[in-house]
Order: C-alpha cells, then structure tokens, then sequence
C-alpha cells in the first residue's frame, strides 16, 4: 500500500477516535447533570418532608390545648395544608427503594381526622394517640437525617437513598431562607419610617456603626425605590459577606445578613447564652424595652424573636428579630423593618388596661397549667390588632402561649416555646 495511503487511513482512524471520545465525553458530562438534578431533586423532597411533620407535630401539640371551636377548625385547615404537602414530598421519592407505606397510611388517617376534629367530635385519648405517633416519626426521622449527613456528605443518588442523607449543606440554607421568608414577611398595615433624608455616604457609616465592623470598606451596591425608600450597603472580610439595608429617611438599618464560607457543624452555646447574646446586641444599639418571646433553631443558627413592651403591653406587631450563631454566638442576622414601620403608625386607641371579666382557668383544658399571664396586643386573622391575655401554660412537658381575647375570653391565638423562659 503506498505510503500516502497508509498516512491518510491514519489519520482518518485517528479523526474518528476523536469524535467517538468526544461523543462519549459529552454523553457522559449530560449524564452527571441529569443524575446530578435527580440527585438535588430527591434532596430537597426528602429535606422538605422532615420539615413538613415537624410542624404537623406542631400543629397537633396546638390541637391538644384548643377549645373554642375557631381555634380547631384553624387548626384543622393548616393539618391538611401540611399533610398534602408531606404527601407531595412522598411523591417525589423512589418509594420503591424507601419503603413508606405505614408512615403513609398515618397522614392518609390524620387526614381524615381533621374533619372530625374541627367538629369536636374527637376524644382527648385518640388526639394524644394520634400526636404521639406523629412526634415519634418527626423526631426519629430528623435524627436520622442529621446523623446520616455526618457520616455521608456527597455521595451518588443510589447510595443517598441507600443510607438515606439529608439535604446537603447548601439546600438546608436555601430550605431555611425560604422558611424565613414567610417569619420575615412585610406587615400588612404599612407605614413610613420618619426623619431626614440621608445620603449613600451616611448610609455607609451607619452600616460600619451598626455592624460593628468600622474596619471594613463597605460600598452601597444598590438603591430601592417604592414605599420605603433604602441603600443596600455591604463588605467582604475574607470570604464572610456583610449585608444591611438603610432606610434613606432617618437612616434606620431595617435588617442585616452576615454570610459565610465556613458552616457551623456543632452547637456550643445553651438556650440561655444564646438569649444574653442577642440582648445584648440589641442592649448596644440602644434598643428599649424588649421581651423575648421565642428562640427558633435551624442549622445551629438560632432566630431570638422580640417584642416592644410598652405600658405593660407586648406589641406583637413590631418585632425585631436577631440570628445569633449557636457555636460561637456572633450576629449572623438581624430584621426590624415591622418594628421601624410601626413607629410611625398611630397607636390603637382601645384600652390598654381594665379588668378580666372571667376567670383565665376556667378558659383551658383540664390538666392545663397556668405558669404566667401578661396582656398582649396581637393581630388575629383578619390583620386587626386584638388585646388578649397572654397565658405562659405547661401542659405535661411542653409550654405553650396562650392568647385570649380580653373581653371575650375567646382563643385568638395558641403558640408552642421551648421553655418558660419565653413567658
């Protein structure tokens, strides 16, 4: 065969491998993506769910304590909320490798039992039943999860469902943005932050002051129009990300994110250490009188909720919100746009002070322990600002808030704490 020849069949060999390498090296990069979105996919549902009977186990400790037949059917409406949206999630799971079907079968019963429920047509003992078996489900399945995420931080989709890992590191960051989002919403009665106007120069300084990192460069990255009118102004320090958002009339910082790199693994701070944290965050920008009324946990950062205590009061409806970092206790977070706004609004005419006509034992269960009461001005269902009763109550080994209407002695409002630290 002549040598040209010899050259070109080379050649052609040679071309012909390269597409074929090049095919399979596409064929292959496709397939990761593919298994990489299934693999997220599945992540996030799974995640989702353990959240999701978390609060149906909420909802029914609530159910427990309810009378008033308002309460119940409120109750009862965000059950099957919750329990469609489990059900959702199971959907989107390989049930053939994960094997669900008595967990299942309880929502599918729960489900069914909200009706009678709302109806008072359900006995204390199948309501404890019913609570005990969701509780159980929701603390196995979140212990599971966390201590599966320790022991396999990436692995393929079919060994994910083989150990059965949680959500990944930054789908739990996404998870609890979206939950804030919804305990951070805007309030329905708006109002105008008062004071002069400032310039992005001030807003800065008011960031370095605010933040407690004077020794950053903070620039503003942009300037929000509409009803509250704000710079959003923020640093880098080495890979931590500072974020605040400065009102433009009377400079107030509305809320603060710090970001970072490094994710906490361990909680190291208690209950107790955690509040003094985030008082004193507040005690050092000249904060007044606040009353803690909740501490939420979720990915070792702790969400302290305050309210303004003005008159003997609690005023629900003007918040301030800190995250504080349950390893190390810094100030990851930080929200009082509703407590800003409310400053501006006239404050509700009703009486803020009277006698109770009924006696508070007489409005909750049998076997309801009344440890705190305090009057509280609170928003109901239709945004109207209520003044209730606050009740601190133990009921077994939980402690819950009860808020009842002053002059009715009616149920607005029944909330779960973790300790009677928050009465």
């Amino acid at each position: 065969m002549p040598k040209g020849w010899t050259r070109k069949i080379i050649t052609i060999v040679f071309v012909v491998a390269l597409l074929a390498l090049g095919f399979a090296g596409g064929q292959y990069y496709l397939h990761r993506i593919y298994q990489r979105q299934v693999e997220v996919g599945y992540r996030r549902a799974l995640g989702e769910f353990g959240t999701h009977f978390e609060q149906i186990a909420n909802e029914l400790g609530r159910a427990r304590l309810a009378v008033s037949s308002k309460q119940r059917g409120l109750i009862a409406s965000n059950l099957r909320r919750l329990i469609y949206a489990a059900q959702s999630n199971m959907g989107e799971l390989p049930l053939g490798e994960i094997h669900l079907e008595r967990i299942s079968h309880l929502l599918g019963s729960l489900y069914e039992q909200t009706y009678a429920y709302a109806q008072g047509e359900i006995d204390s003992q199948s309501l404890h039943t019913l609570h005990g078996q969701i509780a159980y489900v929701s603390q196995e399945l979140g212990q599971m999860l966390v201590k599966k995420e320790r022991e396999f931080p990436w692995v393929t989709w079919h060994e994910y469902f083989s150990t059965m890992v949680l959500v990944p590191e930054f789908m739990q960051a996404l998870t609890g943005i979206n939950e804030g989002l919804e305990e951070f919403k805007v309030p329905v009665r708006r109002g105008e932050i008062q004071g002069e106007g400032i310039k992005r120069e001030q807003a800065i300084e008011r960031a370095r002051m605010f933040s407690g990192r004077e020794d950053l460069s903070f620039q503003v990255t942009n300037e929000t129009r509409g009803s509250l009118p704000s710079y959003t102004v923020e640093a880098v320090d080495n890979g931590t990300r500072y974020a605040l958002e400065v009102s433009q009339r009377g400079g107030m910082v509305l809320w603060m994110t710090v970001t970072s790199q490094d994710q906490a693994t361990e909680r190291e701070l208690s209950l107790e250490e955690i509040v003094v944290q985030g008082t004193r965050f507040l005690d050092e920008r000249g904060f007044g009188s606040l009353h803690v009324t909740d501490v939420q946990m979720l990915q070792n950062r702790a969400t302290l909720t305050f309210v303004p205590n003005r008159d003997g009061v609690l005023r629900y409806g003007e918040p301030l919100r800190v995250q504080v970092n349950a390893t190390d206790g810094s100030i990851i977070g930080f929200w009082a746009t509703a407590f800003f706004v409310a400053q501006s609004r006239a404050q509700s005419e009703m009486a803020l002070a009277g006698e109770i006509s009924w006696d508070p034992q007489d409005k909750v269960q049998e076997g309801v322990e009344i440890l705190d009461q305090k009057l509280a001005l609170i928003q109901n269902e239709q945004h109207e600002e209520v003044l209730t009763a606050r009740l601190g109550v133990q009921y077994e080994e939980d402690y819950y808030l009860i808020y009842l209407n002053l002059e009715t002695g009616d149920e607005e409002h029944i909330v779960q704490v973790g300790s009677p630290q928050f009465f």
